[in-house]
């Protein structure tokens, strides 16, 4: 059976709301339901029938092919299945997402699974402000699963992070790891200022120093870590070929907040 796909006809006049395009909303719907379905954000109406071709019939796999920065929510809320986006996502994809997979060929935008408790995104590019972060009407960010960005993410990546783990190839923006709760975040490139920041009990991992340290986090030395070796194997296993070694020096922090968090700089 071939995946369920929405090709985008052209650049749409409004941002659309495509939250109700995910496997358990179209489970039992026929092709002209679906292409009823209402993905308006203002007061002019506009169903999926007006924005996008749609063919196929697998709602368990659903692509969407020519997405622009205007598409937002693209699957929100998921409960299982997989995702492909062959484009770029607006804001909120994967927020509150439970389970299920979902990849982006091109970049997201703010708010990339905010608030997600399981699943795994993949995100080729860049993803905008607070990925990770926390969702509108939510207290917590992140509360479990995998996010993986290729390149920069921007600021208050992990924002009041619960659980789980974000790892960004490129560079990070201000306050990476913001009042961070628990979970890991691990970053390749490098972080702008305020890394850390009421880290309570979460770890920041750092390929390279970075150029702003906060002066609440105490040197610990340089240590042997058992988890960074199983934490490259299970990346290896998720097709990022990432090499942490075992050796980082530890800062503990944020000495401001309850100080059980840290950051990890690789040796």
């Amino acid at each position: 059976m071939t995946a369920l796909c929405f090709q985008l006809k052209g650049r749409p006049e409004q941002r659309l709301d495509l939250s109700p395009l995910v496997p358990a909303r179209l489970d039992g719907l026929n092709r002209k339901e679906i292409e009823g379905l209402s993905v308006a954000t203002t007061r002019e109406a506009v169903t999926v029938g007006d924005v996008f071709k749609v063919k196929g019939r697998d709602v368990q796999n659903l692509h969407f092919i020519g997405t622009d920065n205007r598409c937002d929510k693209i699957g929100a809320g998921l409960t299982g299945g997989d995702i492909v986006v062959e484009g770029d996502a607006g804001m909120l994809l994967g927020a509150r997402m439970k389970t299920g997979k979902i990849a982006v060929h091109g970049s997201a935008g703010v708010l990339a699974g905010a608030s997600m408790t399981g699943g795994e995104i993949a995100v080729r590019r860049d993803a905008g402000d607070q990925a990770g972060g926390v969702a509108f009407g939510e207290t917590f960010g992140m509360k479990g699963g995998f996010i993986a960005i290729g390149g920069d993410a921007g600021d208050l990546v992990g924002e009041r992070l619960r659980r789980g783990l974000i790892v960004v190839g490129g560079n990070a923006g201000d306050y990476a790891g913001g009042r961070m709760i628990a979970g890991t975040i691990l970053l390749q490139g490098g972080a702008g200022r305020y890394a850390g920041y009421g880290n309570r009990r979460g770890s920041l991992i750092f390929a390279d120093k970075p150029r702003h340290l906060l002066p609440t986090y105490v040197d610990s030395g340089v240590m042997e870590f058992d988890y960074l070796r199983l934490l490259e194997t299970w990346l290896r296993g998720q097709g990022l070929r990432i090499r942490l070694g075992g050796r980082a020096r530890r800062l503990v922090g944020d000495m401001a907040v309850l100080g059980k968090g840290e950051m990890l700089i690789l040796s």
